[in-house]
């Protein structure tokens, strides 16, 4: 009889460890409060994953601040992109240059048109995050009330304190009719 009370005693021990709060090691007053301290910490990962959204969307309004003002000023400035993007990146830009070149080319117009057609001035661009990507949309007056869509979906990895585009595609190219 004195072993099933110690048994008994081990298990309601073991039972108390299983609701234990967190790893301080003191058991949970109730299951509200286990289930409380489940959602602060749930609470504390969609801090941070909320914080590194909004970096890299700094980041992509950023690299497309620099990127407008240097097409406004009659090109793309090749060596900032190649400084914003991962090697995977450049390989596919590069390959998707179509025309003859002389070096390294890149179709860097992809980052906010396809070409092939005239696309009237930038009217706007979202920026909008959905699930590990990022859709920037583009919109290009065409007048008469039409427009030029152009969304992609980038794929930015981490790099240091900052990101890199690693991965593009597009996934909306359309005049309206």
């Amino acid at each position: 009889m004195k072993n099933i009370r110690l048994l008994s005693a081990w298990a309601i021990i073991a039972l108390a460890c299983f609701a234990c709060k967190s790893n301080s090691g003191q058991p949970a007053d109730s299951p509200q409060e286990a289930e409380s301290a489940e959602s602060a910490a749930n609470h504390e990962t969609a801090i941070i994953d909320s914080a590194k959204i909004a970096a890299g969307t700094a980041f992509l309004e950023e690299f497309y601040k620099v990127y407008d003002a240097d097409y406004e000023q009659g090109g793309f400035n090749d060596e900032y992109i190649k400084s914003k993007i991962t090697p995977n990146l450049k390989q596919w830009l590069m390959d998707s240059f179509d025309y003859d070149c002389d070096g390294e080319c890149m179709a860097n117009w992809l980052f906010c048109y396809n070409g092939g057609g005239d696309t009237g001035a930038l009217k706007y661009r979202t920026i909008k995050h959905i699930g590990d990507t990022y859709i920037v949309s583009c919109h290009h007056d065409q007048g008469g009330g039409k427009e030029y869509h152009y969304s992609i979906e980038l794929k930015l990895v981490q790099d240091g304190d900052s990101f890199k585009i690693d991965s593009m595609e597009i996934i909306e190219d359309r005049y309206d009719q």
